[in-house]
């Protein structure tokens, strides 16, 4: 016989049913946390695509080459250049498709993650983060922003999941310019308006 809970619960829509997606499925966090994350990777695939800005792949190829061969994993890196949009991702797209990618790796800041998060979605592969900036909620978030390649915002899309891995390492983070860890505290802050408004009661 029905009870209260289950009449109330047949009466709910599919929509009101469906997970709500609010962390990545993993976190690995540490100073010098980079050197450590081979095998948590190679979980994820074998033939990883790393995409961030010119400057940023410059700087951290060094750091990743050796963390990758360790667990001989065939890498290839492509920029994301000049910004999170539509002419970018395609042109990931088939930078993906002739390396053969079976998981994204982004790095970098806010637009970098964003524009490797949405590539995989749109591959359908799992997707690592890390965040070179403390100045964005990127690297955890299941959203991307998309902009025009002047840098105009021009839509956001809702991503199906978090990332699959955000590796933040604290020495990489440490960095960035002094701004970016201010700038992350005011969005860090702004947060806290941004869901009251957002959540309702």
């Amino acid at each position: 016989m029905p009870n209260q809970f289950t009449e109330k619960l047949s009466t709910q829509t599919p929509t009101s049913l469906l997970p709500l997606t609010v962390a990545p499925a993993r976190v690995i966090r540490g100073s010098q946390i980079l050197t450590q994350v081979s095998d948590a990777i190679a979980r994820l695939g074998s033939r990883p695509l790393i995409v961030g800005g010119d400057r940023t792949l410059k700087v951290t190829h060094p750091h990743l080459q050796p963390v990758l061969e360790r667990r001989q994993l065939q890498f290839a890196q492509a920029s994301y250049t000049p910004n999170c949009s539509e002419a970018s991702l395609k042109a990931l797209h088939q930078a993906a498709k002739e390396h053969k990618a079976d998981v994204i790796i982004g790095v970098g800041g806010g637009k970098a993650l964003d524009t490797a998060k949405l590539l995989a979605q749109q591959l359908q592969i799992p997707v690592v983060t890390i965040p070179t900036s403390a100045a964005t909620c990127a690297a955890w978030t299941a959203l991307s922003n998309v902009y025009s390649d002047e840098g105009a915002f021009l839509y956001d899309v809702a991503l199906d999941r978090c990332p699959d891995l955000l590796i933040l390492d604290y020495d990489l983070i440490q960095t960035a310019p002094q701004r970016t860890l201010v700038a992350g505290i005011g969005d860090a802050i702004a947060k806290w308006y941004e869901a009251s408004v957002s959540s309702g009661h």
